[in-house]
């Protein structure tokens, strides 16, 4: 049984008969955490925590422990839970003979698992080819927690929101957006605190507005990145400088601040291209894998730059970044490049 983590969350909750296996993939801590909380609550359903009897295996696992202690049957409520995440189980090379009798073994241990006990496989990596996973798959509840893109975000915003009672406006998605356009993958963990602390602000109001999640959204790393790209792309040169000035004077490090104005750039770089090349905005977003958001504004702001602009601008800062880490100059050069692609 695969399931998605919020519908595998939705079936904890209304205690629907469920393997007792749980199979728990991929490195996104938001949803892994809620499911390593939930489990417990829905094995133990009605018990006392003192008399619940949770073994945790993360380092150094015994397997024999572990068997023994999966077929002990409970003493005090008559129902176990076992939590193994220790990824140097079935991490690794495959090929030695040790490691093949090591994964049997742990395969006939979690292959007649007693109807008493539950247990958890939290697997940062397991890759679905080995043995381990397609024996095992069949008979329990895989759930992968793959971090996530924004690309993908609109639909869980609007579902955070809606658990909270409220509701996004098109802008106030809009701009979150825009605050993550440089991030390959979200904050999911950091974003739901904002969603939370936005809902408080805004009081018994239903609708959320662009200005909730300005005036809200300050824990975000991303915000004052955002400040900065968007100041880049509205060829706002003062409020660039000023920027610069504050990140200088605040000790940032240069590297990552190069990187998100690097990423901006070559977003920009890349959508001029497409422009030119006839591609509507659709056909961007489809083929591109772009966020569409950032792909909107994108279109728009690349209009107002060159191609040799921002191609030049790249090729000096991919230059600077090389010479940071040999101990060159740094912030007085970012300035000079972006002075120079903001008044071409």
């Amino acid at each position: 049984m695969i399931l998605k983590p919020n519908d595998l969350l939705k079936k904890l909750h209304k205690a629907e008969p469920l393997p007792n296996l749980f199979i728990i993939l991929g490195s996104e801590a938001f949803y892994r955490s809620q499911l390593l909380a939930a489990i417990p609550e829905y094995v133990f359903a009605g018990v006392d925590e003192a008399d619940r009897e949770i073994t945790l295996f993360d380092k150094d696992t015994n397997l024999n422990e572990l068997e023994a202690v999966i077929n002990s049957y409970p003493f005090f409520c008559g129902k176990s839970l076992v939590v193994l995440r220790d990824d140097k189980l079935w991490g690794g090379r495959q090929d030695g003979e040790a490691k093949k009798q090591q994964m049997a073994k742990l395969l006939a241990i979690l292959s007649d698992i007693p109807e008493y006990c539950t247990v958890i496989l939290s697997a940062k990596e397991l890759k679905k080819s080995v043995k381990l996973y397609q024996d095992l798959a069949p008979k329990a509840v895989v759930c992968e927690c793959e971090s996530m893109k924004p690309r993908d975000l609109v639909p869980w915003l609007k579902e955070q929101a809606q658990e909270l009672g409220g509701t996004f406006e098109n802008d106030a998605i809009a701009m979150i957006m825009e605050y993550l356009a440089a991030v390959d993958t979200v904050p999911l963990q950091l974003l739901k605190q904002e969603i939370e602390k936005l809902s408080i602000y805004v009081g018994e109001r239903k609708r959320w507005t662009r200005e909730d999640v300005e005036t809200t959204f300050s824990a975000l790393p991303e915000v004052s990145s955002f400040a900065l790209n968007n100041a880049v792309t509205l060829k706002n040169l003062p409020q660039v400088l000023e920027l610069l000035a504050d990140k200088r004077k605040k000790g940032e490090d240069i590297i990552p601040v190069c990187g998100l104005v690097m990423s901006n750039i070559r977003t920009l770089l890349r959508v001029k291209e497409m422009a030119n090349a006839g591609f509507s905005e659709s056909r961007a977003v489809a083929e591109g894998g772009l966020n569409p958001y950032l792909v909107k504004k994108s279109f728009q702001a690349c209009r107002k730059f060159s191609l040799a602009s921002l191609q030049t601008a790249l090729n000096e800062l991919a230059h600077m970044n090389i010479d940071i880490r040999l101990g060159g100059r740094t912030y007085a050069r970012l300035e000079e490049i972006l002075i120079k692609l903001l008044t071409a």
